[in-house]
């Protein structure tokens, strides 16, 4: 090989050696590029994700304000309803207070009939044993009627022990022949209803045996 194609060959490596450095300093520069590229899609996405803008102190306020607000009106309207139901279950209340004794009234208006046909009788009628009779008939129904409706009668008889939660005594007398504290005589019957007491039987209570 001669000094002319030797030299032919170095120029031909020189300008392979060059055109592979210039492709290695557009890959750099096109790395270098997406690099930068990345960092700032990276520093958007991060601006998008930060948190939001802290409140203000007026703007704190305000809020506490709209809030306190709100509140109060929940509490007035809470106020209204409580206040609508009271004055419903007092209505409620006194109508039931009213019209509770409807069905005992309407029970007894039978009874107050025969003691009218009853009087009519006796006047018409001079034999006391009919006008007997019709009062116990009469006394018979009515006594009925309040059984019906839950109400019975407080009767102690004579010797029986004296309970303070259904009698009440009036007055002690001495007696031989019933022990002292029962009852001795009966005054005045009591009632109860529905095993609530109404009123207390009247009651003598015997006392130490006389001397």
């Amino acid at each position: 090989m001669n000094k002319a194609e030797e030299k032919q060959d170095i120029e031909e490596e020189l300008e392979d050696a060059a055109e592979e450095a210039g492709d290695l300093s557009g890959e750099s520069e096109e790395g270098v590029a997406k690099e930068a590229e990345a960092s700032e899609e990276a520093e958007a996405t991060e601006g998008d994700a930060a948190p939001e803008k802290e409140l203000t102190i007026e703007e704190q306020l305000e809020e506490a304000k709209r809030l306190a607000d709100e509140n109060f009106k929940n509490y007035l309207r809470a106020v209204a309803d409580l206040d609508t139901y009271k004055r419903r279950v007092i209505r409620e209340k006194d109508d039931l207070r009213q019209y509770a004794v409807a069905g005992l009234i309407e029970s007894i208006l039978p009874i107050y009939d025969n003691m009218g046909l009853g009087l009519l009788s006796a006047e018409q009628d001079s034999d006391p044993k009919v006008v007997v009779e019709g009062i116990r008939m009469v006394l018979t129904q009515f006594k009925a009627v309040l059984g019906e409706n839950g109400i019975e009668e407080i009767e102690p008889a004579t010797g029986d022990s004296f309970d303070h939660n259904r009698h009440e005594a009036v007055q002690t007398q001495p007696s031989d022949e019933v022990e002292a504290g029962a009852i001795l005589q009966l005054v005045r019957k009591g009632f109860s209803l529905n095993g609530r007491l109404i009123r207390p039987a009247t009651v003598i209570v015997s006392g130490e045996p006389s001397e």
